[in-house]
């Protein structure tokens, strides 16, 4: 038997920004979730929406300011705080041991949080009580590595940190406005989500890493890979004898995946 720790990982399609204030089975699912969850002693995050290519970014600022890096959205989303703290002592940790893999890492103190974090987290710990830590994709380089990257942290598992992926088992906004007048486009979706979830929770992790020839209309579902690339984050912080379970289905306008995965002892 592993010995891997009960604090899950998770990963979380984000959505739109309007799940911010929207009340649906992803919001609701959000708020459930935080009543499950182990109380974590930091959470750290792999969103697509902090994307560095020189260096690995690690926020390591005491306070966040909210990032509302979207545009043309109702006044009220923009005037949504998520006053979260961050944790030096916990970047510095990751830092250090993403420099001792070889890996360039740059400490960021003044970044704020995207909305790739702090719309989920809104739901799931709506008092913004737990410190955060956010540690930047690449979307130039590949599906290595990001499960590379999640592989070196692992260990900081058992300190009581819960890491999380935050993007989207698809992600295809062009197609999200045409979705009404085009049927087949919901098929590609649902195709492609299929897929995920099959390979996910039968344990064929390596298929994940070639996840643009294997999987059934890849390039439709992600045009761009970063919000793929924080699944395999999560994945990559999995143990090999350790289960990956769907916590939540849903689809949005037909071709817009909300699902979320959680590796560990299940929840409920």
């Amino acid at each position: 038997m592993s010995k891997y720790s009960t604090m899950p990982t998770l990963f979380l399609s984000h959505g739109s920004p309007m799940l911010a204030v929207q009340d649906n089975d992803t919001t609701q699912f959000f708020t459930s979730l935080g009543q499950l969850l182990p109380r974590p002693k930091a959470i750290v995050i792999f969103s697509a929406h902090y994307d560095e290519s020189d260096s690995i970014h690690i926020t390591s600022g005491s306070k966040f300011e909210t990032i509302h890096d979207f545009n043309g959205f109702p006044k009220q989303l923009y005037e949504i705080q998520y006053p979260a703290s961050g944790d030096f002592e916990i970047a510095r940790a990751i830092a250090e041991n993403l420099s001792g893999a070889g890996y360039h890492v740059t400490l960021d103190g003044h970044r704020g949080l995207d909305h790739g974090a702090w719309v989920p987290l809104k739901w799931i710990y709506p008092e913004a009580d737990i410190p955060i830590v956010q540690v930047s994709i690449n979307s130039r380089l590949d599906t290595q590595y990001h499960y590379q990257l999640g592989q070196e942290l692992k260990g900081l598992r058992q300190e009581g940190i819960l890491f999380i992926g935050s993007g989207g088992i698809t992600h295809n906004l062009r197609a999200y406005f045409k979705a009404a007048s085009e049927p087949n486009l919901g098929e590609k979706a649902e195709a492609f989500n299929g897929w995920v979830h099959e390979t996910l929770t039968q344990g064929r992790h390596s298929e994940l890493l070639d996840y643009q020839s294997k999987a059934p209309f890849a390039a439709f579902n992600h045009p761009y890979p970063e919000h793929f690339y924080p699944l395999l984050c999560m994945v990559g912080l999995t143990h090999p004898d350790e289960p990956i379970s769907r916590l939540h289905h849903s689809m949005e306008n037909h071709v817009l995946s909300l699902d979320a995965y959680q590796s560990g002892s299940p929840l409920v």
